[in-house]
């Protein structure tokens, strides 16, 4: 097994479209998958303000988030564990930032998805029941990879 260098890190984090959030309390953890996008060393995930996943947040916030994937052939993995804090952008500015790499990401056409999003999160950015954008405050981040030991 060996590190993965920050260079091989940024990668994973801006073309894999998904990982997984892991979340505890009360020593019992709680793992669910999640789009994400990675903007300035930091994690961005997108959701409603409701379940088991928001009561959790609600009592800890600090969270795990692993992202990993394999090479085409599947005789090399790679994956990236990010430890942090949770907390919720109110910043529309951030918001913005979030929404266009999320465009750039997924390969959406604008045409007008960016403003129509902004003006949704304009309208709501008060109200407890709408949309989220999350950020995990990055306290530690590393990767690893490693070749596969099948057929070997």
């Amino acid at each position: 097994m060996k590190d993965l260098t920050n260079e091989e890190i940024n990668e994973i984090l801006c073309t894999v479209g998904d990982g997984v959030l892991s979340l505890s309390i009360d020593d019992k953890p709680y793992g669910i998958p999640f789009g994400f996008v990675y903007i300035n060393g930091n994690i961005y995930l997108s959701m409603l303000p409701m379940g088991r996943k928001w009561e959790i947040i609600n009592k800890n916030k600090n969270v795990c988030f692993t992202v990993f994937k394999w090479n085409d052939d599947h005789t090399e993995w790679a994956s990236v564990v990010i430890d942090g804090e949770i907390t919720i952008v109110d910043n529309l500015d951030e918001i913005e930032l979030v929404v266009k790499e999320n465009i750039r990401k997924v390969g959406l056409k604008d045409e007008g998805y960016l403003e129509k999003r902004m003006e949704m999160y304009r309208k709501n950015i008060n109200n407890p029941k709408s949309l989220k954008i999350l950020r995990i405050d990055t306290s530690n981040i590393g990767g690893k990879k490693m070749k596969t030991l099948i057929g070997s």
